[in-house]
């Protein structure tokens, strides 16, 4: 999440001792040496644009990357050379950042048609929203049935029908928010 932490799990089998780790992104941006007898791991980081923001969880040596951002978002890695056994494991990871959702804005429109009813047209956005954010429309009593997938939604009201009321959901993979209720008929 956008200016949140997020930790990298990383690991090591219990019986190997680690030689080093090196962390990157696109290029190195950390080598670990793990410390001998209770001392502390040797920690470089190479890459400027992390500095301050990492540190490396004991005793895994999980990367912590805190204050995320945009320019975050990509592939990791975390090559671990193991002197026990002389052998490398690479592991991989891909980040995603994203930012949690304000609330939802609902813009009407709406148009008489020639019975005395009216086509009402509901449009639904967020602010800043980022990529992967999906919409959908609810309605009843509540707003929690679902009628329509999408930002959109039109709708048609004719003398004696009951006035339903729209609500709009939004969702990314790190929040969902919902509109307040936006009742139709008194638009027509």
């Amino acid at each position: 999440v956008l200016q949140e932490s997020i930790s990298l799990p990383l690991e090591i089998p219990f019986d190997e001792e680690v030689e080093n780790i090196i962390w990157s992104s696109h290029k190195r941006l950390a080598t670990v040496v793990p410390g001998k007898e209770g001392h502390p791991a040797i920690v470089g980081v190479t890459d400027p644009r992390y500095e301050g923001r990492v540190s490396f969880l004991d005793p895994s040596y999980s990367l912590l990357i805190s204050n995320l951002s945009w320019e975050d978002s990509g592939p990791y890695q975390a090559q671990v050379n193991l002197r026990t056994s002389q052998t490398t494991t690479t592991q991989r990871y891909n980040l995603r950042v994203y930012r949690r959702l304000s609330e939802p804005h609902v813009t009407v429109g709406f148009e008489i048609s020639g019975n005395g009813g009216c086509n009402v047209s509901l449009t639904c956005s967020v602010e800043k929203a980022g990529p992967d954010v999906t919409y959908s429309w609810l309605s009843g009593e509540e707003g929690t049935e679902t009628v329509r997938e999408g930002s959109a939604l039109s709708a048609s009201w004719s003398p004696g029908d009951k006035a339903l009321s729209y609500s709009c959901r939004a969702s990314n993979p790190v929040s969902t928010i919902q509109s307040r209720l936006v009742p139709s008929g008194p638009f027509c």
